[in-house]
């Protein structure tokens, strides 16, 4: 069966939006065509598109060139390096510079240009082709590949649309703050408009500023594709979002607190799905008011039967075969069911049991922790502890808040929690070293907590809302000659100040290259303002606002975001 590429209904129609304007599907599919037509012939490209427009030409091109896309879970150069490996004669495909003889550049082809009265026909493309081949993130273990057959990723994604209760054919658009690469960003930033024949904002949106902008851009109601992770910040900035239908989350558990905060403040539904690489979405809840998870159309939970491991199978219209969850789950006769955590994670501790995951969301949940997680140190010989014989293999934990002091930390998780998940030691770090999808890696985690151990401290400086107000006085030497009569704050001067706010702000780190820096407004000398920079797995996210640190955020100057040079820890702050 021949199933085709994308649902729009004209050449006219948009499909990507962003700051020059819209992409119709006449010139997105010729380029598509164009592309297609220019790649190497291969079985598999590595598609390492940081950009969405990027990603998405790159996806559709293979498709129609009858190339499988291997999706890394990461950038790094590990990641493809061993795809590489694996699959030989690999195309990388990309639209950044990469220090790779044979990549292919995809930039050439980004200028869409437009031709919104051109009929392109949509390809075709078989239904049990191998669209694409995702890994897993590695957190719980080496990555592995997991193949989706483009009739699989098309029954996913209207499953999904059906579940959202998005009527056909659906009038709105996407803006994400996941990449595409992840299963939850291939879905519902690529999939989920293709099918519904809508179109997705070109940006990925991490800053408030920036999704306050990309929302704006899109000029008709739009859904929000994020992580809990991303989802707290523009709560915490108050960021104005009045063209929002809704708000989908996921890639790790969304506490409720945090879900019913964002519905009260934006008044719109946040849903989450509940999925995984293996089996993409499986279902969803509105975890402001519901506990349960309700299954997609199609997808079927089945109990164990004699002979099979204990564990619940995901069987459905896009799984072609049923896969073996690793969660726990309580199952309701209706159908819907309570996840009680990762098979794995489940821990014995003085004869009491609990799931990581369930710990993680009470001390997340306690006012004033911006992200916490538990930790399970390895034991010696390499077993992870999961009873209290030893004293060194109690539980650890590690927890972000500008607010609160360990003491008054650990009191905090004694009221909610028995004394036994009482974690010893307990970290505070300025941040977790979450990747673009809002996930920790048991390796990232042993290595903070081994840097932590051999300070011997038990706390570190955590990141403040923001620090002294900062003001360029009229007489510096930068302003005279600066635009005589309305003087302003050279931009130069002000990254000056946003790279000392860094060094001040997340002492453990050491700001590399400038990546992006947007000045959206003036800075008169003599006016005060602030610098906020929060640490996200290798970059540095800064906002330079007017005003005071005390009062409402004032106007944003500029934002932004560094790279974080990892090799060059400040070990005396560790």
């Amino acid at each position: 069966m021949m199933l085709p590429l994308a649902a729009y209904r004209a050449p006219g129609d948009a499909v990507l939006l962003g700051p020059e304007g819209e992409t119709s599907a006449g010139a997105f599919f010729a380029r598509v065509r164009e592309l297609a037509d220019a790649l190497p012939d291969a079985r598999y490209v590595v598609n390492l598109a940081e950009t969405r427009p990027g990603f998405m030409l790159g996806f559709a091109a293979a498709l129609v060139r009858g190339q499988t896309s291997l999706l890394p879970s990461g950038q790094g150069r590990g990641d493809w390096e061993q795809l590489r490996q694996q699959y030989p004669g690999a195309t990388i495909i990309s639209d950044r510079a990469l220090d790779v003889p044979d990549a292919f550049d995809l930039k050439p082809f980004l200028s869409m240009g437009e031709a919104p009265h051109r009929a392109v026909p949509i390809a075709c493309i078989a239904a049990d082709f191998p669209a694409a081949m995702l890994f897993t993130s590695g957190s719980t273990g080496l990555p592995t590949a997991h193949t989706k057959s483009w009739g699989q990723l098309i029954r996913g994604a209207n499953n999904l649309a059906l579940a959202l209760g998005w009527a056909h054919p659906a009038r709105h658009a996407v803006v994400g703050s996941v990449p595409p690469q992840h299963m939850f960003g291939l879905e519902s930033t690529v999939m989920l408009p293709w099918q519904t024949g809508i179109p997705v904002h070109a940006s990925k949106p991490l800053l408030p500023a920036d999704l306050e902008a990309a929302v704006a851009r899109c000029a008709r109601p739009c859904w929000w594709m994020t992580t809990p992770v991303h989802l707290r910040p523009p709560l915490q900035a108050a960021t104005v979002l009045p063209q929002l239908a809704g708000i989908v989350a996921s890639t790790m558990s969304l506490p409720s607190a945090l879900a019913a905060a964002a519905e009260a403040r934006w008044c719109v539904p946040v849903v989450e799905i509940y999925g995984s690489t293996e089996t993409g979405a499986l279902a969803t809840r509105r975890t402001a008011a519901d506990e349960w998870w309700t299954p997609l159309p199609g997808v079927e939970l089945r109990q164990p039967v004699d002979g099979e491991p204990r564990r619940i199978r995901a069987a459905g219209s896009h799984i072609d075969v049923p896969v073996l969850l690793a969660d726990e789950l309580c199952l309701n006769p209706d159908g819907r069911f309570l996840w009680l955590g990762r098979s794995e994670d489940m821990l014995k501790i003085g004869g009491k049991r609990a799931s990581l995951a369930a710990l993680n969301e009470r001390i997340a949940e306690i006012p004033g922790v911006e992200d916490a997680v538990y930790f399970v140190p390895d034991a010696e010989g390499g077993a992870a502890g999961h009873d209290d014989a030893h004293p060194a293999q109690r539980l650890a934990a590690f927890y972000v808040s500008a607010t609160l002091s360990p003491e008054v930390m650990r009191a905090s998780i004694r009221a909610r929690l028995d004394p036994v998940f009482v974690p010893r030691p307990l970290f505070r770090v300025p941040a977790l070293p979450r990747n673009a999808t809002g996930k920790l890696s048991h390796a990232t985690l042993t290595a903070l907590f081994s840097q932590m151990r051999q300070a011997g401290i038990e706390t570190a400086p955590a990141r403040a809302p923001a620090e002294t107000p900062r003001v360029v006085p009229v007489i510096h030497p930068a302003i005279a000659g600066h635009f005589p009569g309305e003087p302003i704050v050279p931009g130069v001067l002000i990254l000056a100040h946003v790279a000392d706010a860094i060094r001040r702000q997340l002492p453990h780190v050491v700001p590399g290259t400038l990546l992006a820096m947007r000045f959206c407004a003036p800075l008169r000398p003599g006016s005060p303002f602030t610098v906020h920079a929060e640490l996200r797995g290798e970059r540095i996210l800064v906002e330079v606002r007017e005003g005071n640190a005390q009062g409402t955020p004032g106007k944003l100057i500029a934002a932004g975001k560094w790279a974080c040079d990892a090799d060059m820890r400040a070990d005396e702050h560790a």
